[in-house]
């Protein structure tokens, strides 16, 4: 796998959960910035309509070891254990990406 490499995170809740899942997804968005340095992107997305909007996760990792870290991390950890509440209606799906064209951005 190259590296650095992508990850996108799509994060289903329950109606009414979705609140909590935020809250929780940024907690531990601040965690992974103040501590984890192999983690270059670790952005937090939510679908705007609905009851149970959709989250997408947008990271990125300098190499395997950081993933491990990550992976391993308290933080992260914390976050399994609290998606546990039955606040999620599927399972987390995790993709590795990578970029094939267009752009990241015009800013």
């Amino acid at each position: 796998m190259p590296e650095p490499f992508d990850i996108i995170a799509v994060i289903e809740p329950k109606p009414g959960k979705a609140n909590r899942v935020e809250e929780l997804l940024k907690t531990t968005a601040k965690a992974v910035q103040a501590n984890e340095p192999g983690t270059l992107r670790y952005q937090v997305n939510r679908e705007t309509k609905g009851d149970a909007p959709t989250f997408v996760m947008l990271e990125t990792y300098k190499d395997q070891a950081s993933l491990k870290a990550h992976g391993g991390s308290k933080d992260f950890k914390e976050l399994g254990r609290a998606f546990k509440e039955d606040l999620l209606a599927a399972p987390m799906k995790v993709l590795f990406t990578k970029a094939v064209g267009g752009y990241a951005s015009k800013l």
